[in-house]
């Protein structure tokens, strides 16, 4: 019996919700900036019928990322008990997965050690069944465990609130959508949650 494959594919529904919020919310600041200028007739009309369809599309977004922060939160102490045993290790850890200078593929380093995290368990889960290399494959796979799923935590967490404050930005409707409320919806932590 040969061992399932690690699920890389995208979660559809999280990737859809988030494309359909950022063509919205990309609507409505068009909108608003049309709203100064001269014969542009009913526009008070669209942008409230705008702003109702983003706050729609981001309630949805933050649900599904709320319930992934759940979901990690709820992993979180089997992952430790495990993570705990093995604490004393993570310099080293650490060491391996430290971005190199001339890596150009990751923003940082957090998203650098996901990607090679990822990678090395389908590595492990390739080659698990090799005589004597299971103790060693089972240590780095529960490292890699607990790893990817604190990183999933923390970045979901840090994307929930910013999601949060952006809904209460267009709730209130009275400061102008920007280019980098845009960019809250892209970047490395759309990624990781992507990977998850």
């Amino acid at each position: 019996m040969t061992p399932l494959p690690l699920a890389t594919a995208t979660k559809p529904k999280l990737k859809d919700t988030k494309t359909a919020t950022e063509f919205a919310l990309r609507e409505y600041m068009n909108l608003q900036r049309s709203r100064y200028r001269k014969g542009e007739v009913g526009i008070e009309e669209r942008l409230r019928i705008q702003a109702s369809t983003v706050l729609g599309d981001l309630r949805v977004l933050r649900e599904e990322v709320g319930g992934m922060v759940k979901s990690a939160e709820s992993h979180r102490w089997r992952r430790f008990i495990v993570g705990g045993a093995i604490a004393t290790f993570i310099p080293v850890v650490r060491t391996i997965f430290r971005r190199p200078s001339d890596e150009k593929e990751s923003s940082n380093n957090t998203e650098y050690a996901f990607r090679r995290s990822r990678s090395l368990i389908s590595r492990i889960m390739d080659s698990a069944y090799r005589p004597g290399f299971a103790t060693l494959a089972f240590f780095v796979f529960a490292v890699m465990y607990v790893f990817q799923n604190e990183v999933t935590l923390r970045v979901s967490r840090a994307v929930a609130k910013r999601l949060k404050r952006l809904t209460s930005k267009v709730e209130r409707g009275e400061e102008e959508i920007s280019e980098a409320d845009l960019k809250l919806l892209q970047g490395w932590r759309w990624r990781i949650l992507l990977w998850s």
